[in-house]
């Protein structure tokens, strides 16, 4: 993959993946967030089965079945509850910044764990974007010290997880990116299928009332969720690392809160403000650097 090509991915994955938390916050208005998890990783799978070769599954599955399982756990499954369990809480525009740590614990784990070296132009377009991701939270400080900090940090948290998927995804053998995809996603979907029907036995929880409570809009946010961003978006990030690398593809990460705003400006009538002006300039400066570095 060149490296226009790979800018490209990088800010379609963004813009994808900057519109989830909107589709989040949609769809957990009336549907519970462990039922959104299972219905967006169920329909993500079947749609990519579409596109996968099942041969190569098979053998992915059978090389990898371990990493496969830890992939699937700490790159979707987790998050993805933990962050729709969040977004009950906090607003998109919140959920999306906070995922920009993500890149940051990216390098650290790559260094501490995988044994993975950086020059320091690297580690400075890290730490620039890093800079640029808190001050891009700054215009919203006060509607998260007045909240319940517990769901912020989840959402930390969740980068966390996400940061330790991406770098383990370079451990995986045959790492044909569409299948490794594909497989990654339909374990996680096997796993998320327990804790829905758990869900169903906790308390009053009744199936029925579950789903008369599901509004259309949610159900249309939950779908473009699934197939938009969860099978095709984690397939362009899948290829990101495969061509390059768990870092490279973790940029994505500093733009999220740039294209969650600018979802949030155009369907929320948002409104711009210096700080994220300011805060876009050095997250964008930060990922040129490292992208530069890791061509």
């Amino acid at each position: 993959m060149n490296f226009y090509f790979s800018y490209f991915g990088l800010f379609l994955l963004s813009a994808i993946w900057g519109s989830s938390f909107i589709f989040i916050k949609l769809s957990v208005d009336s549907i519970h967030p462990v039922l959104l998890t299972s219905y967006r990783l169920i329909i993500a799978s079947v749609i990519l089965l579409f596109f996968c070769n099942l041969n190569k599954i098979k053998k992915l599955f059978k090389n990898n079945k371990k990493d496969l399982i830890i992939i699937a756990l700490f790159g979707n499954v987790l998050p993805f509850n933990l962050i729709s369990w969040s977004q009950l809480h906090v607003d998109s525009l919140i959920a999306s910044t906070l995922i920009g740590t993500m890149p940051l614990f990216t390098l650290l784990i790559s260094f501490n764990f995988f044994k993975e070296r950086f020059k320091i132009q690297t580690i400075n377009g890290l730490v620039l974007g890093f800079f640029g991701v808190i001050i891009f939270l700054k215009p919203n400080h006060e509607s998260i010290t007045n909240s319940n900090l517990f769901y912020p940090l989840l959402i930390i948290f969740s980068s966390i997880l996400y940061a330790f998927s991406a770098n383990w995804v370079k451990t995986v053998k045959e790492n044909a990116s569409f299948e490794l995809a594909c497989s990654s996603i339909g374990v996680a979907a096997f796993f998320s299928i327990p804790l829905s029907i758990f869900l169903f036995f906790m308390g009053d929880n009744q199936v029925s009332i579950l789903l008369s409570n599901i509004t259309l809009k949610s159900f249309i946010s939950a779908s473009f969720l699934g197939v938009l961003c969860t099978g095709l978006a984690i397939s362009i990030f899948f290829k990101l690392i495969e061509s390059k690398s768990a870092v490279f593809a973790s940029q994505s990460n500093y733009l999220i809160p740039c294209f969650g705003f600018l979802w949030s400006y155009i369907f929320l009538e948002e409104i711009f403000t210096l700080n994220l002006i300011a805060g876009f300039l050095l997250i964008v400066i930060g990922g040129f650097l490292v992208n530069r570095q890791l061509k």
